[in-house]
């Protein structure tokens, strides 16, 4: 067997341990918080009862509650079609948005290499540390792992181009390329902004270089702003309840780039310094690298960051797109450094998805605990039909696969209101 053909075994198998990982994750990962509050429809109040149902639940959700349609439609949709359907969807999305960051940050002849896709994967599986929330819990995988892999599109788009890749064909730029940007950009607001002005950067810069600028570009460019100013504008965005910081504008904004400045360096600070310095001794050593397309990730990871300026509320799980670019532009970095694998290398590759997988399997217990410390919440309120009211208690993470489930002592406060009208029982927290 020819070591190319080697390659490509070692890269599906990875895949399928991968895959198998995060689908028992997933489904050990129990419905929580606001995904009782999306069972409902927004526009009836009612549980979702279809298609159009979830439709016009998100009409209602664009008015009122914010511009995110897009992701908050798929998880409406999951919650529609049951967490199975939920279950295997989000394990095919995990190792999308891992092909992407591979296809990203590798070079043509490297992308199947299962060298840099175990790079992605590690990174993201150990050093997240809200990998529970943002991959496998309902609500928050379609916000963050949807909405990052949606909003890669168009750079995946832009590097295809470049190349001659996939989405260079003729049927693919007028048919595919323009929506896909469009729903790119109403995405998530940091990472859809970020990406945006990278893109935006790029075609710019392919202008000054005079290099051709074909329209269908320009074209997806414009798709995927007028997606972003769907996003950005929706009313929800402008009437929902926030509460004042008590500091003047200026003082806000240097204290929302302080916030970024340091989640940025927590959180994707060891896959960019590492890049930063593999590609700084490639430099060096006059080891040809792609200048370019690293300086568009690097970037890319930092207009996502610094997007979040602008926003008033700044949570862990928004980095989750620059984290996803910081690992594209280290993978850049080694791409351009390494040599093809070679036989001593699939020994080393059996025994780090071994070790992977084990790891895995700890990941597991940490997710079943959790799981049975809901589901016995669960029973006490199923076990309460007839009485006025279930007391039950929160349960709390000590992992980074799992989250708080935090219930209120007031019945009426959130989310004590919403599992009320979901089990038909007055709940009450202890």
């Amino acid at each position: 067997m020819t070591e190319e053909k080697k390659n490509a075994w070692l890269t599906a198998l990875l895949l399928v341990l991968i895959g198998v990982s995060i689908f028992l994750l997933n489904a050990h990962t129990p419905l929580m918080m606001d995904d009782y509050d999306y069972s409902f429809s927004w526009s009836t109040g009612e549980r979702l009862s279809g298609l159009a149902d979830i439709l016009a639940s998100q009409a209602v959700h664009y008015r009122q509650w914010g511009g995110r349609s897009v992701v908050h439609f798929f998880a409406q949709l999951f919650l529609y079609l049951g967490k199975p359907v939920f279950n295997a969807a989000n394990t095919l999305m995990y190792q999308l948005l891992l092909i992407e960051i591979v296809y990203l940050g590798g070079k043509r002849e490297m992308r199947s290499d299962w060298r840099l896709l175990m790079i992605a994967h590690v990174l993201l599986f150990f050093t997240v540390p809200f990998f529970g929330v943002t991959f496998l819990w309902l609500d928050g995988a379609c916000n963050y792992l949807w909405g990052t892999a949606l909003a890669l599109l168009p750079l995946i788009i832009g590097k295809s181009e470049r190349e001659s890749g996939f989405f260079d064909t003729e049927s693919v730029r007028g048919w595919l390329a323009l929506p896909l940007c469009f729903l790119a950009g109403w995405t998530n607001e940091n990472t859809a902004c970020g990406v945006l002005a990278a893109c935006l950067l790029l075609l710019i810069w392919d202008a000054y270089s005079r290099r051709g600028i074909r329209a269908w570009r320009i074209a997806s460019l414009i798709a995927q702003a007028l997606g972003v100013m769907v996003l950005l504008l929706a009313p929800g965005n402008f009437v929902r309840p926030s509460e004042p910081s008590g500091r003047s504008m200026i003082m806000e904004l240097l204290y929302r780039a302080a916030v970024v400045t340091y989640c940025g360096i927590r959180y994707a600070g060891i896959p960019a310094i590492a890049a930063l310095g593999l590609f700084a001794a490639a430099y060096r050593r006059k080891t040809k690298v792609r200048s370019v397309w690293f300086a568009v990730l690097c970037g890319a990871a930092l207009l996502c960051a610094y997007a979040l300026v602008g926003s008033p509320q700044i949570s862990d799980r928004t980095f989750t797109g620059v984290l996803a670019l910081a690992i594209a532009a280290l993978l850049s970095a080694c791409a351009d450094v390494m040599k093809k694998p070679g036989k001593k290398d699939a020994a080393a590759g059996l025994l780090l998805m071994l070790c992977v997988t084990c790891s895995a399997g700890l990941a597991l217990r940490d997710v079943k605990a959790h799981e049975a410390a809901w589901r016995a919440q669960e029973e006490r309120i199923l076990s309460a039909a007839g009485e006025e009211q279930a007391v039950i208690s929160s349960v709390l993470s000590d992992s980074r696969f799992t989250m708080d489930i935090v219930i209120a002592q007031d019945a009426a406060q959130w989310p004590n209101s919403t599992l009320s009208r979901y089990y038909g029982i007055e709940i009450m927290g202890q």
